[in-house]
């Protein structure tokens, strides 16, 4: 168990290790992994126009959601474990709307015709980043803040 400080300024004792514990955030980043992709992969490809410019609104959403996705996991658990399970499984939960059907690609085709399909290729990037990224900062934070006392 890990003193986690309060507002107020008391600590209190959150059960972050034990294997209850792990299971919970294991669970949690599991449903939110299925949620960001099903979700990511049929958003990202929604556009609209601002001042004549086409505006990746689908991938500006799924980013936003990833992020948003992982700074909950990391306050709801108080672990960066639900994290790297988000970033782990997102990339094995796309991988079946990744490959070639009889028609094409299928939701991420690399090429339609001759011209790449770079939408598909920057959702998997955010959907596979990002969670590691976070969890990265957050290392790297908790690491200066403990340095600076």
């Amino acid at each position: 168990m890990t003193p986690a400080p309060s507002p107020a300024g008391s600590t209190r004792s959150v059960d972050t290790s034990s294997l209850a514990a792990r299971l919970a955030q294991a669970a949690m980043a599991i449903v939110l992994a299925i949620i960001s992709v099903l979700l990511m992969l049929t958003t990202h490809r929604m556009q609209f126009g601002l001042f004549g410019f086409d505006v990746p609104a689908g991938l500006l959403f799924g980013a936003v959601f990833q992020v948003v996705t992982c700074v909950f996991l990391w306050s709801a658990t108080g672990s960066r474990f639900p994290l790297l399970v988000l970033g782990c499984l997102w990339g094995m939960l796309a991988t079946p709307f990744l490959g070639e059907s009889v028609g094409g690609g299928v939701l991420l085709p690399a090429m339609i015709g001759d011209v790449p399909q770079l939408s598909g290729w920057v959702v998997q990037g955010l959907g596979l980043v990002i969670p590691f990224l976070i969890a990265g900062g957050i290392t790297v934070v908790g690491k200066l803040s403990t340095r600076a006392r």
